[in-house]
């Protein structure tokens, strides 16, 4: 067995381990970190951006929102059930390390929202080698990370996943790891070891066991290749205390995602259930975990939302009421065209008919149920009063044209929680007390949305990766100190 030394040794390198390693080698400590795959960066690479509030780019931007707005927001979101502690560390932190990692070179396109009701809070990075943002830009700000790190001296050892964390007395002390390539057994002995393995989205009997779903049948979430829960299994080990765990539920499709499907994302849609029967406040579907929510109390775990050729008319005249936050352009332009594609390429989740019986066979639905619910509906819409979920008059017009409707699923970003921390991102026993020399972050500590994903203020989930990361690695710079 090959025995290294560091003062800190991380577990994993996504953005929260990546944010780490900096942030230890910034505070004059040596770091060596342990990543399962050949690259770095971990789900981050799909994502766009991180939250923060207070950072130059809004202050430039003169948006006013205020981190005390932010903290009474999620405290009152979460009925206070999160630590308000960590959430004020991270909050606090979270302007500061958006103009850190702009200082560092991470370029930030601005600051977005999810939806119109959101807050502006998510800093959209700019893709590597420019282009307008989407999908994986953030994979730009990972690599930043990860070369200044580098440039500070931080140790990467990839294709080395860690197995064990090394506990002597009550401390933890180091962790084992294997390389993948040559199969040889490492020992990281430190002074302190940082866990952010980013959850367990990618271990389908984890998330049955923690979250009750059964992967592919009643939940199709992200699956980022390693992220198995293994940080989780090494802390509980060790004496960790087991957090709750719930899965960061948003709203899927098996159609690959695409500015088509935001056509159906919108107020004035008709959304029901495999019964036929409505199921919500349309309104409601700008946010895709609340939507996920309903999903979940769905027989099947579906819902479809249904327009018609008159609406999108009106779109491609006048634009969409939800403009799509990943997504450039008017979902309305063209949509005839690509919806027929869309239902020969995926006849099981895209549906089309001119009358609203043949809809209903096509999807599943008891025609003459559904009939009745549009029936109901487009008499709602024509009094401009609905009295069954009070959607907006400004949204109820009603669908009397070429019918068109997609399957939406339950879908994840990935899991939260598990492992237990304080504010100071010590790792708690069961007994509340820290288990010294043991911190974690990222995904594998995030429950500071309760059960249900804070859409309203996006980036949330990146944002308290980076930000913990940086705390953590803070806080454990303090430990060593202290031994000393």
């Amino acid at each position: 067995m090959k025995t290294l030394t560091a003062d800190i040794c991380i577990v994993a390198a996504g953005p929260s381990g990546l944010a780490a390693a900096v942030t230890a080698a910034e505070n004059g400590l040596s770091a060596i970190v342990l990543e399962k795959n050949s690259m770095v960066g971990g789900t981050a690479n799909m994502g766009m951006g991180p939250f923060g509030v207070g950072s130059r780019i809004q202050k430039n931007s003169m948006i006013t929102l205020t981190k005390e707005e932010v903290f009474h927001q999620m405290m009152e979101y979460t009925h206070w059930r999160i630590d308000p502690r960590k959430l004020r560390e991270y909050i606090w932190k979270s302007g500061s390390t958006i103009d850190w990692l702009e200082d560092m070179g991470v370029q930030f396109a601005g600051v977005a929202k999810y939806f119109p009701s959101a807050a502006p809070t998510w800093h959209v990075v700019i893709p590597e080698g420019g282009g307008k943002p989407g999908p994986r830009a953030a994979g730009a700000m990972n690599k930043v990370l990860y070369e200044n790190a580098l440039e500070l001296g931080v140790q990467f050892l990839l294709n080395t996943p860690a197995t064990s964390l090394i506990k002597e007395g009550d401390r933890v002390v180091g962790a084992r790891a294997r390389s993948t390539e040559t199969g040889e057994e490492i020992e990281v002995r430190s002074k302190a070891v940082i866990v952010a393995t980013g959850g367990f989205g990618d271990n389908p009997e984890m998330i049955r066991q923690e979250c009750g779903y059964e992967w592919g049948k009643d939940i199709f979430n992200v699956r980022s290749p390693g992220v198995t829960g293994d940080g989780i299994r090494m802390v509980w080990e060790v004496g960790g205390a087991h957090g709750e765990t719930h899965m960061e539920k948003i709203i899927w499709s098996e159609i690959p995602n695409c500015l088509l499907l935001d056509g159906f994302r919108q107020p004035t849609a008709l959304v029901v259930n495999i019964e036929g029967e409505r199921v919500m406040d349309e309104t409601m579907i700008e946010n895709a975990s609340v939507t996920a929510n309903i999903i979940d109390r769905q027989i099947n775990k579906r819902i479809y939302p249904i327009v018609d050729n008159r609406l999108m008319r009106y779109y491609r005249r006048h634009g969409v009421d939800y403009p799509g936050g990943v997504h450039s352009g008017n979902p309305a332009d063209d949509f005839e065209e690509g919806m027929a594609d869309l239902i020969e390429q995926y006849p099981d989740f895209a549906f089309c008919a001119d009358t609203v019986e043949e809809l209903a066979e096509k999807i599943g639905i008891d025609p003459a149920a559904l009939a009745d619910t549009l029936e109901q509906y487009n008499a709602a819409c024509d009094a401009h009063v609905d009295d069954q979920f009070c959607k907006s008059h400004h949204y109820l017009r009603p669908l009397r044209g070429k019918l068109y409707a997609v399957a939406l699923c339950l879908g994840a970003y990935g899991s939260l929680g598990g492992i237990q921390v304080n504010y100071k991102f010590q790792v708690l026993k069961e007994d509340k007390k820290p288990i010294p020399g043991l911190y974690a972050s990222g995904s594998d500590t995030c429950d500071i949305y309760g059960d249900t994903y804070l859409f309203p203020l996006p980036g949330n989930t990146m944002g308290y990766a980076v930000n913990s990361g940086r705390l953590a690695a803070e806080r454990a710079a303090d430990y060593i100190a202290s031994l000393h």
